[in-house]
């Protein structure tokens, strides 16, 4: 199991929070790498079994929230990844307004599989986010479970009714 980390920081702020996140994950994960847009190459997105995927929240207003420039455009180069199983997150001053909505409608075209967002004002865990990233580590192992392949007896092994 492989979980990737990929985030746009303009301010650090958002890499506190992504370093943040990997200790937690680091816990529960075999192989995890944290990377900033600028490092991560498209293979590293590709292979990881779960990503998660965060920016900075821009402008103070609720109904102007923007996602950073350099995040639209890492996102738009990326290809269509059918059922990439990821997790939203950013850090914001009062409110995350529509980011996450924004983060999804440039993601649905690819077909990523967002299953959760976490949010953090100051780059540190909080109780809510550490639920998102239970419920993504629990859905990260029971999908490796289901991939393995089950023992079926034989029908010489099979015991008949009498």
């Amino acid at each position: 199991m492989e979980a990737l980390i990929v985030y746009y920081s303009k301010n650090g702020t958002t890499r506190k929070f992504a370093e943040a996140i990997a200790y937690q994950v680091k816990k529960r994960v075999d192989h995890i790498k944290i990377k900033s847009i600028e490092e991560v190459s498209l293979q590293d997105v590709i292979h990881c079994d779960l990503l998660y995927l965060g920016c900075q929240t821009s402008d103070m207003f609720i109904f102007n929230q923007k996602l950073g420039a350099p995040w639209v455009d890492f996102v738009s180069k990326l290809p269509v990844l059918e059922n990439k199983t990821t997790v939203l997150f950013t850090t914001y001053r009062l409110t995350t307004g529509s980011v996450f909505r924004k983060m999804k409608e440039l993601l649905a075209p690819k077909g990523f599989n967002v299953i959760g967002c976490m949010k953090s004002r100051n780059g540190n865990f909080d109780y809510f986010s550490n639920g998102v990233l239970r419920y993504s580590l629990y859905n990260l192992v029971s999908s490796q479970i289901s991939n393995l392949n089950v023992f079926e007896p034989s029908r010489e092994l099979v015991m008949e009714p009498a």
